[in-house]
């Protein structure tokens, strides 16, 4: 591609209008302004095209799909009537894949926005002009994006809301590096569908007040009914979520526990404590799983007295997963569903360096995650919830009382 070639200045001036009077669901923009970006530099191509070669002549659109790591672009490929002359030069062979460093093109006008250098040099790579102004809408439309999906309204009923905290960190704009706090809630539907319901980010460690920041903005955009919260054994939070959804299950990650065990008891006592574990996990009732966490109690008090007491507190939110249908206990016994999102943006955070270096990459980097997921999770519910949904539905009216039929 000659350099150069085309001016963009007002080309994602235009893409934020299109978009954002749209009003599509914010899961949708990103897939969008790709596809849009694409389509409209494209044409724009076969506009300059055709001025230089006037014996030609435009002969519509044909369509084609891009794949990309993190979506599946559904592009509208102009064409002109002399076929062999020419082609949009930003659109990759019909045979080949887009390759890492298109996609990386892509994303750097979002992960990368704080970096203006390295959007350029990604643009000049490929030929095409680079406009700061153009860039800045482009992070305006995602913060506009963002700032609709973190305050609309939610769904009042849930299966199950996991709520979980990430640990990394963040150049703050007086360019100090700062530890935060990352607090990410999914939810799963009484139909089986999961939904990433908000994130929060926090400078600072993970904090009770800060947790009840975060259950009390679910409450505000809606969330009342929830039949179990899974997150992790932090202090204070069983009764934090008591105190605020005083009808909702409490389960603590299974997982954790499991992992906190191993590391702390010594090598004879865990693979007691180990086979208990996966005993439980298969447990008839909840009655036969608290049996066995009292056994487990009993293991760790030979190591420490205080932390088998601090257990044996808790006993009740380590096996309430066991009182849902059997079919569904795998899905709410621990808060991995979260921890996914987490191992995604520690891969980001890694190759930016090792901390993400604003508040608008690291919040453009959640988007993407977002993204990419909520158009997996939509595609079908989740089939064991589906089979269970009748006694689930019912768990749910007689927890609370209500018999609507879109329950």
């Amino acid at each position: 591609m000659e350099k150069n070639k085309h001016q963009y200045v007002e080309l994602f001036e235009k893409i934020y209008q299109d978009v954002v009077l749209k009003e599509k669901h914010p899961m949708d923009s990103l897939k969008m302004l790709f596809e849009e970006f694409l389509n409209y530099i494209m044409k724009k191509e076969r506009e300059e095209y055709l001025k230089v070669n006037p014996h030609d002549k435009g002969n519509g659109y044909y369509q084609r799909t891009l794949s990309l790591s993190f979506t599946q672009l559904n592009l509208r490929i102009p064409r002109v009537r002399l076929g062999g002359s020419w082609r949009p030069s930003l659109l990759p062979p019909a045979w080949k894949r887009a390759n890492k460093e298109y996609e990386n093109m892509l994303l750097a006008f979002l992960v990368n926005g704080y970096r203006v250098t390295q959007i350029k040099k990604a643009l000049n790579s490929l030929g095409i002009s680079f406009s700061k102004d153009a860039l800045e809408n482009v992070i305006d439309l995602i913060k506009e994006k963002l700032d609709a999906f973190k305050t609309q309204k939610l769904p009042s009923k849930w299966l199950a809301v996991f709520i979980d905290a990430y640990h990394t960190r963040m150049k703050t704009e007086k360019g100090t590096v700062k530890e935060i706090s990352i607090y990410i809630a999914v939810g799963i539907d009484l139909a089986g569908y999961k939904h990433i319901l908000g994130y929060w980010v926090h400078e600072g460690k993970e904090s009770k007040s800060l947790w009840i920041e975060v259950l009390q903005n679910l409450i505000t955009r809606g969330v009342t009914h929830v039949l179990m919260f899974l997150t992790d054994d932090f202090p204070g939070l069983t009764s934090v979520i008591k105190n605020m959804f005083p009808n909702s299950d409490h389960q603590l990650c299974f997982v954790h526990l499991r992992i906190n065990l191993r590391h702390r008891l010594p090598k004879n006592l865990y693979s007691q404590v180990s086979r208990l574990l996966n005993r439980l996990k298969m447990a008839e009732d909840q009655e036969e799983g608290t049996a066995l966490m009292e056994e487990i109690v009993n293991i760790v008090r030979e190591h420490s007295t205080d932390w088998a007491k601090a257990i044996s507190k808790k006993v009740y939110n380590y096996t309430a997963f066991l009182k849902y249908p059997s079919g569904i206990r795998r899905h709410i016994y621990t808060t991995n569903v979260v921890e996914g999102i987490n191992s995604g943006l520690e891969k980001m955070r890694l190759e930016l360096g090792g901390y993400f270096p604003s508040k608008d990459s690291l919040e453009a980097n959640i988007f993407i995650q977002m993204v990419n997921l909520e158009d997996t999770w939509m595609r079908k519910p989740m089939p064991r919830v589906v089979e269970n949904r009748y006694e689930i539905n019912q768990m749910f009216n007689a927890r609370y009382e209500v018999f609507n039929d879109d329950v």
